[in-house]
């Protein structure tokens, strides 16, 4: 029997498969926690648990003007920050691509690895002129690369929470552990030191909302047929 191997960072990002059925042939999730060191682990616990294939599920960074919040990422390779260069299987991202296009707003491009939150835009431009890549996140490129150990299908499905002209707020760094479930004594502590923050704090927690939707709108479009073809 084939078994989907999901990889999800935090706990908030796996909520999106809640109420929708992932794949008839059977899913196998595993929250990783965030980082590549975590997902290396989450990825090869599922093939031990018999996953044959792995996806990498979850939130991104957009590193081009033209992804706003929500905006989906079904990249056609990752980069990481080797410069290994890990394909994604192109009959299955073909098949979500022809299922979601007209529905969501799809992006194609490259995405890269980084080790480490990218937080102001000229980091993310910095970035952008490094690898070409369109989005970013910390743990697609560990999936990608257990999967290639393995010999079984790759694919990464990732939506926009964090824009390109976005300066991510230094409380909301601090203030959330590696599953991401906030520290609440950590977020008063960090916006008694720079109240203004609380506003750009509040804009990422609509960005992301605006992600998790998207991946919600994916999981209840793809249900079924979310696996490999």
């Amino acid at each position: 029997m084939k078994y989907l191997g999901i990889v999800v960072a935090t706990t908030a990002e796996a909520q999106s498969f809640t109420k929708h059925p992932v794949v008839s042939g059977g899913a196998l999730l595993q929250i990783s926690g965030i980082g590549a060191k975590r997902a290396h682990l989450a990825a090869r616990t599922l093939l031990e648990k018999g996953a044959t294939s792995l996806l990498s599920w979850g939130s991104a960074g957009g590193l081009i003007p033209g992804l706003s919040p929500g905006s989906l990422v079904l990249p056609k390779n990752i980069i990481a920050v080797d410069g290994s260069v890990y394909p994604v299987d192109a009959a299955w991202r073909e098949s979500l691509c022809a299922q979601l296009k007209g529905k969501v707003n799809l992006h194609e491009g490259l995405l890269a690895e980084s080790i480490t939150v990218v937080t102001r835009p000229a980091e993310k431009a910095i970035l952008f002129k490094q690898t070409g890549a369109i989005a970013v996140d910390m743990e697609s490129a560990a999936v990608a690369a257990e999967a290639q150990r393995a010999e079984v299908p790759f694919m990464a499905i990732r939506a926009v929470a964090d824009p390109v002209n976005i300066t991510l707020p230094r409380c909301a760094i601090a203030s959330f552990g590696e599953f991401g479930k906030l520290k609440p004594l950590r977020l008063l502590k960090a916006l008694a030191k720079n109240p203004v923050e609380l506003f750009s704090l509040v804009r990422l927690g609509r960005n992301f909302h605006a992600a998790q939707s998207t991946l919600s709108i994916v999981a209840r479009l793809a249900g079924s047929r979310l696996s490999v073809p």
